[in-house]
């Protein structure tokens, strides 16, 4: 399924004039929200994932409801409309397909009670598929779905460790910050384990008989994937045992490999989400259909929803740069719909699905970003987006820098009305050459070249 749009109404601080009536692109790609802190951009994505999931799920995800409805509301809901993939989606337990465009409209309700401080949940199912009755209960808020694909994933994606009392499900760590992607490793290795049974019964066969490798392919794939580029320093995924997942520097000799818990933060938390990514769409559809990149590595070509907040958490700016393309580039059927404070996350957002989220101080309601804006954000520099309404940053400069400029601006006038004294003088072009930028310097270089070459 793909996500078409999104309501939100009396959901904390999404009421009135900033309440959410979002129209996404129906397809697979990069939407990115974006905005300031406490613009509700972990709100919006965890509305999402609890009406994708459905009002038996979002008890388990979410027990305490206190706090979702804006103050003074009797109720709020979430409504979110998806389109069905007929190859991929299916109803009664693999009975019945939708049609090729059937939309389903899924619906949380939220009603506070006498009391006007418990918040009660129920459930809003809006269904526009006709001849399907209870089509939320027979589809994707089923007990076991089958397809409907969608996995959730919050700022702390955290390889190890994790609370045994948190919630299971493919969107808990968008809930919990105690949920960990550790059982994305132990998948891993029971792979592994289940490889070599399954290489110890193909040799102990008698001659003639005949048995499939299902195992040693899927376990093959994820590796595959895990070692295309995902990580970068020249490090890769090198193998997966009993201990885990193993990493080594292209060229350094097999003795060289460490396992993958030893590296930072960035490093566990990218492997984690590839990984978790695989695992649970594998538990969805019971398959992995591959195909090639476009550079000829591995891509996983099945449909659905993965929904992260903070992409760019734990990851350095160059890699924040890349994730996105990555992650379209080995799931290029997957909608990612993410969060993030990093420009260069947005400039991989799709045309149409980069969105701001106004502060809490302004009386408007997220949108869709403009043409020109979009052009800005993707085409411009960082500095270009951040300086831009998408961040409101109201400068790329550091505070002894911003005070340096001021004092360049006073010196200037001075020179330029020849009262400058030679000390002054020599201030201003030594805080000129300081305050002069690296792109600037860049651009001054390329342009020198350019008339070198005429």
């Amino acid at each position: 399924m793909y996500v078409t749009r999104v309501q939100l109404r009396n959901i904390k601080g999404f009421s009135r004039k900033r309440a959410v009536d979002l129209e996404l692109p129906g397809r697979s790609g990069w939407i990115v929200l974006a905005g300031r802190n406490s613009s509700g951009k972990s709100t919006l994505l965890q509305a999402v994932a609890l009406a994708l999931a459905g009002p038996d799920a979002a008890r388990e995800l979410s027990p305490d409801f206190s706090g979702w409805l804006t103050r003074h509301a009797r109720a709020g809901q979430v409504a979110v409309e998806v389109e069905c993939q007929p190859n991929a989606d299916v109803f009664g337990g693999g009975k019945r397909k939708p049609a090729g465009g059937d939309r389903l409209l899924l619906g949380l309700e939220w009603t506070r009670s006498s009391s006007r401080s418990a918040q009660r949940l129920q459930r809003l199912e809006m269904s526009s598929l006709e001849g399907y009755g209870m089509a939320a209960w027979d589809g994707p808020w089923a007990p076991n779905p089958q397809g409907w694909f969608c996995a959730g994933y919050g700022p702390f994606r955290r390889l190890t460790g994790g609370a045994s009392s948190a919630p299971p499900g493919p969107t808990a760590t968008l809930f919990r910050e105690d949920a960990s992607l550790a059982e994305s490793v132990a998948w891993a290795v029971d792979l592994h384990h289940r490889k070599l049974q399954e290489e110890e019964d193909l040799r102990q066969m008698e001659e003639g008989q005949q048995q499939e490798r299902v195992v040693g392919p899927l376990l093959d794939t994820v590796l595959a994937l895990l070692r295309d580029g995902l990580l970068p320093g020249r490090y890769q995924v090198r193998r997966i045992t009993a201990d885990g997942l193993w990493v080594s520097e292209l060229g350094v000799a097999a003795k060289s490999q460490f396992p993958l818990r030893e590296m930072s933060d960035g490093y566990r938390t990218v492997a984690a989400l590839a990984l978790d990514i695989v695992r649970q769409m594998y538990a969805a559809y019971g398959r992995l259909k591959t195909g090639p990149t476009a550079s000829g590595g591995t891509a996983v070509l099945e449909p659905g929803v993965v929904l992260i907040d903070e992409v760019d958490a734990h990851l350095h700016v160059t890699w924040q740069r890349k994730i996105g393309d990555w992650l379209r580039a080995h799931f290029p059927n997957i909608q990612f719909i993410v969060t993030s404070h990093s420009p260069y996350i947005c400039q991989a957002a799709d045309e149409g699905a980069l969105i701001r989220l106004p502060g809490p101080d302004e009386d408007r309601a997220p949108a869709v970003v403009s043409e020109d804006l979009y052009r800005r954000v993707v085409y411009g520099s960082a500095d270009d987006a951040a300086l831009s309404e998408l961040f409101g940053l109201e400068t790329p400069f550091s505070s002894r820098a911003e005070q340096q400029r001021q004092r360049l601006v006073q010196l200037e006038r001075k020179v330029y009305d020849r009262t400058a004294t030679g000390e002054e003088r020599a201030e201003y072009k030594e805080l000129s050459r300081l305050l002069t930028s690296s792109l600037q310097t860049r651009v001054a270089e390329v342009a020198a070249r350019l008339e070198e070459d005429r």
